[in-house]
């Protein structure tokens, strides 16, 4: 059963509840009073490995371009979030790229 918000309609108290979809809305535990289900956010966890597959794909569409400062400030922020070796190799790599370029 999925976990619901709800808020009473006469005191403005907000509660969750687990309650079966097709269920009427209870009763507010503060005062007894009709409440009405609330829309809420749904939250969810995106893998890491799915997460590390999309930045290589980003960085291979900068490094087939030729945009290595542009893959490198996008690895940056993209470090900050995945915390992983291969994105902090991805980074050597394009540092290593901008490197040779200057010389």
């Amino acid at each position: 059963m999925p976990l619901y918000e709800f808020c009473c309609k006469k005191c403005g108290f907000v509660f969750e509840e687990v309650t079966p979809v097709d269920s009427p809305p209870p009763c507010c535990p503060e005062c007894g009073g009709e409440t009405y289900r609330l829309i809420s956010p749904v939250s969810f966890k995106v893998s890491d490995d799915s997460a590390i597959r999309r930045i290589e794909k980003r960085f291979q569409y900068y490094v087939k371009g030729g945009k290595y400062k542009d893959a490198a400030r996008f690895l940056a922020k993209a470090s900050e979030y995945v915390k992983d070796d291969r994105v902090k190799r991805l980074q050597e790599k394009v540092e290593n790229k901008l490197q040779k370029k200057k010389k």
